[in-house]
């Protein structure tokens, strides 16, 4: 295991607010309002949140105890942990050689060469190749997330500066697919929020991105509470905070039960090796999970508070909740237009801009993924490491800037990417295929390797010491005797730290139960018909 110096947060504030800035992003504010309106309202807010609880915590627990037990990145981590090749992983190995044999057999060329690939990784590295799979899989998605973060930073230019005056969701979806189709500022857009991203990273860990932090997660609330209040003020409101909040369970499929699983698990950038990145960088005296508690209560106050802020408005406007995708860029512009007083660009400025800040966090963490990886592996200078990442992503990201709306302007890639993994895959455009393969493939199977990983070849009661630093009394505590009343009657004072405590709970859910959920949640994903 890795000895060397590392930098670390200054506190747990520090790292508090980083780790919620990477987890409250686009998932919270976007994506989270407009599947609760496509599954129903508040029983798919309340089955949300039961699955934060259950799987994401735990899983979120496993990654900060990987990071800070080891001190490295994600890869270097599992590499220092798997001293000895386990059999779990050469079984991995092989069954992807084989699955790879079998898909050459029918023709399925592009997923043969991937199959196999990671299957000789597997080999070669073992477990480490989870690692690596979760910093990929970041710098995958942060080339496509810093294109929405451009597009946001454009309409917080249209509502300041030209004023967002669509009168309808037609008109500003007509608007919105013409700014799609028109790359180059598209691409202005990118490279002005992928600029600012790595300016907020040049400082450093504590000079830089925390310091960012501790200036922006709180404009972020105050933002996100000035659109609430007026959300909530407006004529007609209250159907919209009723449709939020008053659970409908006859509303709710198994389909939509396994969506609020998949969220629970993006939300909190989990799979991505930013909690293991970030937790490699914690002192060993602070409390893992106090830290834990505050950032999955920030981060689930952040999404409760954009539904609150976003359906009460809708509602009021006479539109309709579950439009989807389109709910930030075409129905709200609309909704704020039509806001009494003639501040709609006001109301639509501030909106955007809390957007841009959640996404400005949270793509900061997908790049110091990679950042500490080239540091950690190859010893490079930090500045250094920042630019090739920054070049690499511009690079890539590019890509989805010609390619938002369609394959129009990159005919080329549509044309070899069907050649290898089929036409019949792609969707709609490049950025559409690298949203859809990145989360509904990459980070399921992240976040599974990462489970089996920590609760059979680390070993729960391994990780548990880990987490036990700082917080002894806390995840010892007997949950049955605390619950029943039990508590301090003399005959069960042997039996504190034995049974259902905080930690046992957390290895049962990470052994057992994490690994089935994120399982159920990738074969969904992916198509397989399960029966419900």
């Amino acid at each position: 295991m890795a000895t060397t110096e590392r930098d670390s947060w200054s506190g747990n504030l520090g790292f508090i607010l980083v780790t919620a800035g990477s987890a409250i992003g686009l998932g919270n504010i976007w994506k989270f309002p407009y599947i609760t309106g496509q599954n129903g309202g508040g029983a798919f807010v309340l089955v949300y949140l039961c699955c934060i609880f259950l799987i994401g915590v735990p899983l979120m627990l496993c990654e900060m105890a990987l990071g800070r037990h080891t001190r490295q990145n994600p890869y270097g981590a599992f590499r220092a942990l798997e001293l000895k090749r386990s059999p779990l992983g050469k079984v991995i190995g092989w069954f992807l050689i084989l699955s790879a044999l079998c898909l050459l057999y029918g023709g399925d060329y592009g997923f043969a060469a991937l199959s196999l690939l990671f299957g000789c990784l597997f080999l070669a590295l073992g477990f480490a190749t989870a690692g690596l799979f979760s910093l990929i899989a970041a710098m995958l998605i942060l080339s496509y997330y810093a294109v929405v973060g451009g597009w946001i930073l454009d309409y917080v230019y249209r509502s300041f500066w030209e004023g967002i005056n669509f009168t309808t969701p037609t008109e500003a979806e007509r608007v919105f697919l013409e700014y799609l189709k028109n790359p180059w500022r598209v691409a202005t857009g990118f490279l002005i929020f992928i600029s600012i991203t790595g300016i907020m990273l040049w400082g450093g860990i504590r000079g830089g991105i925390e310091r960012w932090s501790k200036c922006l997660m709180p404009v972020l609330f105050l933002l996100l509470v000035a659109v609430l209040i007026r959300a909530v003020t407006l004529p007609g409101a209250y159907a919209g905070v009723e449709f939020f909040l008053k659970p409908d369970f006859s509303k709710l499929s198994a389909g939509g039960v396994l969506e609020a699983l998949g969220h629970a698990f993006y939300t909190l950038s989990l799979g991505m090796g930013i909690t293991i990145t970030y937790g490699s960088y914690l002192k060993k005296e602070q409390n893992i999970f106090s830290a834990s508690a505050w950032i999955v209560f920030l981060d689930t106050m952040a999404a409760i508070m954009a539904g609150l802020a976003i359906f009460p408005a809708v509602f009021a406007m006479g539109f309709s909740p579950s439009a989807g995708p389109s709910l930030i860029f075409k129905i709200l512009p609309a909704t704020f237009h039509q806001m009494p007083g003639n501040l709609g660009w006001l109301w639509g400025g501030l909106f955007f801009l809390m957007l841009s800040i959640a996404a400005l966090t949270s793509a900061a963490a997908l790049l110091e993924s990679g950042v500490t990886f080239l540091v950690d592996q190859f010893k490079i200078r930090r500045n250094i490491a920042l630019l090739s990442c920054f070049i690499g992503t511009v690079l890539l990201g590019l890509l989805s800037c010609c390619s938002c709306a369609d394959w129009e302007e990159i005919p080329w890639v549509q044309k070899g990417l069907g050649v290898v993994f089929g036409e019949d895959r792609l969707l709609g455009s490049w950025f559409d295929t690298l949203d859809f393969a990145t989360s509904n493939w990459m980070l399921p199977l992240s976040g599974m390797l990462i489970t089996i990983f920590v609760g059979w070849i680390w070993k729960t009661r391994k990780a548990g010491r880990e987490l036990r630093r700082g917080a002894a009394k806390f995840s010892d505590e007997n949950l049955l005797n605390w619950l029943s009343g039990f508590r301090g009657e003399p005959m069960y004072q042997t039996t504190r730290n034995h049974g259902l405590t905080l930690l046992t709970g957390w290895g049962l859910l990470v052994r057992f139960l994490a690994p089935v959920v994120i399982l159920l949640i990738f074969l969904k994903f992916i198509g397989v018909n399960l029966g419900f």
